[in-house]
C-alpha cells in the first residue's frame, strides 16, 4: 500500500532513571565542600585588606584590593591548564582533596606567622610580601581546583542537570563568599591582630575539614561521563598538545571561551570597583566602608543566588545563545545603574540585578563547555577556560593597582564597561536570531523563538526527529491538543512548516509574524460547514508540497481542548500527499494543558512530549480512506499508552 520515505538513518535511543540532585550524595559533598572553599576564600580576602591598611581614610583602597586579587589569580594564568591537564590523567576527586588541604595548611602557615603580632593588624610596607606570597601560594591551588572540579561534575550529575547543578554550585560558593563577608565583617577589626588571626585560622579550618568531603565522593568512571565512550586510542592519557588541537579545531568551543573571558573580566571590574564605588559615592571609610562593601557584595552573592533559581527555572541548554545574550545585555544596564546613579537604594538593586544576570551567563557557559566536550580533554579545556578568561582580568587588576587614583579611575572604567557590554549583548542577540537552518532571517528569529519558549514552559521533549526528511516534500500529520502544537512542531523541525490557516484570520498587526512563518493562507468562511473552492484550497497545498517543502497537517480538523478523544480524520492529507507525491510523517504530541481557554495553552506550564514516526509514501492507486486509514493506525501507534477514539466513544453512546 506505501513504501517507507528514505530518510537518515534512526538515531539510538537513551533512557534511565535520574537520580534528583539533593539525593545525589556525591553532588552533596561536592556543593558543601564548595560553600567551605567559598567562605574560606573571603576570610582571606577580607583577612588582606586588614593586613595590607586597605580600610583607612587616606588610603588607595581601590588599588590595594585589586593588588589582592591580582596576586590570588595570578597564578591562573600559569597553573590553570596545568591543572585541567592534571585532572585529565590523576583521578580528579583526589586532586581536590590535595588542593584543599594544602589552601588549609597555608592559612595555617599565616596564622603562625602572625602569632606574635599585637595591637593594630595592619603589617609595615616591607613585610606585604608575605601577604602576597600566601594569596600566591592559594590561588596556585585554587587555579588546579577549579578547572577539576568543573571537569568532575558531569561525572557525578546527568547531562539534563548540568545547569541546575552548576548553578546551584556556583552560587553556593558565592553565597558563603558573601557568608564570609558578613561574618568577616564583624569578626575582623583591623586595629587588632587578634581578630585577624581568628579569621584565617576559621578559613584554615573550613578548607581543611570540607576537604576531607571529597574523599567520599564517587564519581562514574572517567572514560563513560555524558559523551559517552570514546575510541580506544583517545582513552589513553592525551598530551596537552591534542587538547589544545581539539579546543582550537572546535569554534564552538572558542566562542564559548571567549564569552566567558568576557563575562569575567566584567565581573573583575566590577569586583574590584565596588569599595571604590562606595567610598566614592558614599564618602564612608574605615570599618563603615568595610561595612558598606560587605553588603553590596551580599547583595550581588543572593543575586547569584537568584539567578541560580532562574537557571534551573529555564532548564535548558538549548538556545542558550538568546540567553547569554539577554544576560550581557541585563549586566550591562545593571552596571550603567550603580555606576551614574549614586543613590543607595538604586546601588543596592542595580548590584542584586547584575548578580542575577552574571550567574545566568556564567552558569549557561559553563553547561554548554562541560556538555560539549568529551571527557578525556575535558579538564584541559576547562583549565584553558579558566587560564583565558583570568588572563584578561588579572591585567585588569594590576592596572588598577598601579594607579595612584585608583578609587575614581575604577568608577571611569565601570562607566565603560556598562555600555559595552549592552552593545555587545545587543549585536550578538540579534545575530544569533536571524541566524539558522531556515530561509529567512524572520523565519529563524521565530523559531529560536519559538524553541526558547517550548523548552522553558512546556519542558518540550522530541522523539524521534531524525524521522522527517532533510530534504523533499514532506507532510506533518499530527494530533490536534491544542493552539500550542504548531509552535511544539517548529521547535522540533529543521525546516519551516507551512501551516494552514483562515485568510479571515491574518490580522494586520501580527503581520510581522505571518510573513516569518509563511503560512498557507486559505479563502474559507469562518465556521462554514461547506464551501466552494475546495479544489483551490487543495491546489495551493499541493503547489507548495511540490516545491519541495513541508507542511504541517491536522487530519482530525479541530482541537480536543479538554478531552483527549482522537476524533475521525478528514481526507485532506491523504489526497494532498497522493497528488504531490510527499511522504507523510505521522505525529503524537501529548502533555499540553487541558483547557478551551488560548492564553492556558500557551502559558500553563507543562511537560510537553512530541513523537515523530517513521515516514511512509502513499500508493497513488489506494483510496484516500485506506491512506487515512494507515495514517490513523500509525499515528496510535506513536502514543505511549491508549489512546480514546471517537468513533469507539459514540459506539459506547449508542448503547
Amino acid at each position: 500500500m506505501s513504501a517507507p520515505a528514505p530518510g537518515p538513518a534512526p538515531a539510538p535511543q537513551h533512557g534511565h532513571r535520574l537520580t534528583p540532585l539533593w539525593r545525589n550524595v556525591s553532588f552533596t559533598l561536592m556543593w558543601t565542600s564548595t560553600a567551605a572553599s567559598g567562605f574560606g576564600d573571603r576570610m582571606i580576602m577580607l583577612a588582606s585588606l586588614a593586613l595590607l591598611g586597605a580600610l583607612a581614610g587616606d588610603a588607595n583602597s581601590t588599588s590595594v584590593n585589586a593588588a589582592i586579587n591580582f596576586w590570588f589569580f595570578l597564578p591562573y594564568v600559569f597553573f590553570a591548564l596545568l591543572g585541567g591537564w592534571i585532572a585529565d590523567r590523576l583521578p580528579r576527586k583526589w586532586v581536590l582533596f590535595v588542593c584543599d588541604e594544602a589552601r588549609g595548611l597555608l592559612l595555617l602557615w599565616a596564622v603562625v606567622s602572625l602569632a606574635t603580632v599585637a595591637g593594630t593588624a595592619v603589617l609595615p610596607d616591607h613585610t606585604h610580601w608575605q601577604v602576597y606570597a600566601m594569596l600566591f601560594g592559594i590561588g596556585t591551588f585554587a587555579a588546579i581546583f577549579n578547572p577539576t572540579r568543573n571537569a568532575i561534575v558531569p561525572q557525578i550529575v546527568d547531562r539534563t542537570q548540568l545547569q541546575p547543578a552548576n548553578g546551584l554550585v556556583t552560587v553556593i560558593g558565592v553565597v558563603f563568599s558573601m557568608v564570609g563577608y558578613i561574618v568577616g565583617e564583624a569578626l575582623i577589626d583591623s586595629k587588632d591582630a587578634s581578630s585577624v588571626r581568628m579569621g584565617l585560622l576559621m578559613g584554615a579550618g573550613f578548607y581543611l575539614i570540607s576537604g576531607w568531603f571529597f574523599a567520599f565522593m564517587r564519581p562514574r568512571p572517567a572514560h563513560t561521563g555524558i559523551t559517552g565512550p570514546v575510541a580506544p586510542e583517545d582513552q589513553l592519557n592525551p598530551s596537552l598538545t591534542d587538547a589544545l588541537r581539539y579546543t582550537l579545531r572546535h569554534k564552538r568551543v572558542v566562542r564559548l571561551i571567549g564569552l566567558d573571558v568576557l563575562v569575567w573580566s566584567a565581573a573583575a571590574l566590577m569586583y574590584t570597583g565596588v569599595i571604590g564605588l562606595c567610598k566614592v559615592h558614599y564618602g564612608v571609610q574605615d570599618d563603615e566602608l568595610l561595612k558598606e562593601v560587605a553588603w553590596v557584595s551580599a547583595l550581588l552573592g543572593f543575586g547569584m543566588l537568584a539567578g541560580a533559581a532562574l537557571t534551573a527555572l529555564i532548564r535548558t541548554r538549548q538556545e542558550s545563545g538568546i540567553i547569554i545574550s539577554t544576560a550581557l545585555i541585563a549586566a550591562g544596564i545593571s552596571i550603567v545603574v550603580v555606576t551614574f546613579l549614586p543613590f543607595k537604594p538604586l546601588t543596592y538593586a542595580g548590584s542584586f540585578c547584575l548578580g542575577v544576570a552574571g550567574n545566568l551567563a556564567i552558569v549557561t557557559v559553563l553547561s554548554l563547555l562541560q556538555s560539549t566536550t568529551p571527557n578525556h580533554v575535558r579538564g584541559v579545556v576547562l583549565g584553558l577556560n579558566a587560564m583565558a578568561s583570568t588572563l584578561l582580568s588579572v591585567a585588569i587588576y594590576f592596572v588598577i593597582w598601579r594607579q595612584d587614583n585608583a578609587d575614581n579611575v575604577v568608577i571611569y572604567g565601570l562607566e565603560v564597561l556598562g555600555p559595552v557590554l549592552v552593545g555587545v549583548g545587543a549585536i550578538t542577540l540579534v545575530r544569533y536570531l536571524r541566524s539558522g537552518p531556515m530561509p529567512t532571517s524572520g523565519g529563524n528569529v521565530f523559531r529560536r523563538l519559538a524553541r526558547l519558549f517550548v523548552f522553558v514552559v512546556h519542558r518540550a521533549r522530541f522523539e524521534g526527529r531524525h524521522h522527517i526528511p532533510h530534504e523533499g516534500p514532506v507532510i506533518l500529520a499530527c494530533n490536534h491538543t491544542t493552539a500550542l502544537d504548531p509552535f511544539v512542531m517548529q521547535a522540533a523541525c529543521p525546516r519551516l512548516i507551512g501551516w494552514l490557516m483562515l485568510s479571515s484570520y491574518r490580522f494586520r498587526l501580527m503581520e510581522p509574524l505571518w510573513r516569518a512563518a509563511d503560512p498557507i493562507c486559505l479563502d474559507i468562511e469562518k465556521g462554514a460547514q461547506k464551501h466552494k473552492g475546495g479544489t483551490k484550497q487543495v491546489r495551493q497545498i499541493v503547489a507548495r508540497l511540490k516545491e519541495g517543502r513541508v507542511v504541517g497537517m491536522f487530519p482530525e480538523g479541530s482541537l480536543q481542548y479538554e478531552k483527549r478523544v482522537l476524533k475521525r480524520f478528514q481526507p485532506g492529507v491523504a489526497t494532498c500527499a497522493r497528488l504531490s507525491k510527499a511522504a507523510i510523517v505521522p505525529c503524537w504530541i501529548e502533555g499540553t494543558p487541558r483547557s478551551r481557554s488560548m492564553f492556558v495553552h500557551f502559558f500553563r506550564p507543562t511537560h510537553t512530549t512530541l513523537h515523530f514516526g517513521a515516514p511512509f509514501i502513499p500508493n497513488p492507486s489506494d483510496s484516500p480512506k485506506d491512506i487515512t486509514a494507515e495514517l490513523r493506525r500509525r499515528m496510535i501507534a506513536l502514543a505511549p499508552g491508549p489512546v480514546e477514539q471517537a468513533d469507539a466513544r459514540e459506539a459506547r453512546d449508542g448503547d
